[in-house]
């Protein structure tokens, strides 16, 4: 009986460690919630799981494989993360960048020093960090209310900005310019961003057919070609023969779970996909002569605003 281990958090908390849970095979839905609860230590009741990545919403834990993150809930809506304020993000993300810096070059120190230098080095930084936090850390909450009210100011002004953004793009001139920008984006949008952008649309058609087969192991696995005749279905007419190296390795990589997990198995299959669409794209613009086109085969050009 197969396993997948998962990160467990209650719902919007994205600050908190999250917890291991181990799902077994077969288990129901509302088993693996109660298991969630039982795990967490919580007297709730879940009813409702999403994925911390995305917001989806999971309903099956068939659906899982190795090392999801995963939100739980009584029953509410995935909570986002909230987004800071302009200044508060700026400085959050200094201060951050500034911590991953000494982290890094403070381990690779430690990482040449003898036993003993080590010892002397890491009661130096607890002795510091006892000194400065609690000094840091009032300056941080003196200075919380400046910084709460130049966000405040800066999101007005933001939005009197996108005020002004809204009046110009419904004049004469500001219509013209949309619809203008809309026809050269038909043609001049970046084949790398579209080419990466396809790669991904094509993985989830790959990786649906993967989720239903890849949590069963190796003596449940449909045979290759069975999976590669329900790939090309799924694909349609955006399928091409030089996709099937890179759907062969997900299904190889998905027979041997364990060994490589779904993080993984998407940037191989962009690292093979993406030369390959972006080829495509290419013959299809110089087909096009700059027009839009459709065919089985010729990708089509997305249309301005798509995704």
């Amino acid at each position: 009986m197969s396993k997948t281990r998962v990160f467990v958090s209650e719902n919007g908390d994205y600050e908190g460690a999250p917890t291991i849970v181990v799902v077994k095979e077969g288990v129901s839905f509302g088993d693996f919630l109660k298991k969630c609860a039982d795990k967490m230590k919580v007297e709730k009741e879940f009813k409702r799981c999403f994925y911390i990545s995305n917001g989806a919403e999971v309903d099956d834990p068939e659906d899982l494989m190795p090392d999801d993150k995963l939100f739980v809930s009584e029953g509410e809506d995935f909570k986002a993360k909230a987004s800071a304020g302009m200044l508060s993000g700026a400085l959050g993300a200094i201060s951050r960048g500034s911590s991953s810096l000494y982290t890094s070059v403070s381990g690779f120190a430690k990482s040449k020093m003898s036993d003993d230098m080590k010892t002397k080095y890491e009661s130096t930084e607890r002795a510091i960090s006892d000194t400065v936090t609690p000094g840091l850390e009032k300056i941080k909450e003196v200075s919380k209310p400046a910084i709460q009210w130049t966000d405040k100011k800066l999101e007005i002004a933001s939005d009197r900005l996108s005020e002004k953004k809204k009046q110009f793009l419904a004049s004469d001139t500001g219509k013209y310019l949309t619809e203008k920008t809309a026809q050269l984006s038909m043609v001049a949008k970046p084949v790398a961003a579209s080419a990466s952008t396809k790669a991904k649309d094509l993985w989830d058609k790959t990786y649906s057919e993967c989720k239903k087969i890849g949590a069963q192991g190796q003596e449940k696995m449909v045979p290759l070609a069975e999976y590669m005749k329900k790939v090309k279905t799924n694909m349609g007419k955006e399928w091409d023969e030089k996709y099937a190296p890179a759907v062969k390795h997900v299904w190889e990589q998905a027979k041997e779970q364990g060994t490589a997990t779904k993080d993984k198995m998407q940037k191989k299959w962009n690292e093979e996909m993406e030369p390959l669409i972006k080829e495509h794209m290419e013959k299809a613009k110089k087909a096009m002569g700059g027009e839009k086109k459709t065919g089985d085969d010729v990708l089509t050009l997305e249309e301005p605003g798509s995704p």
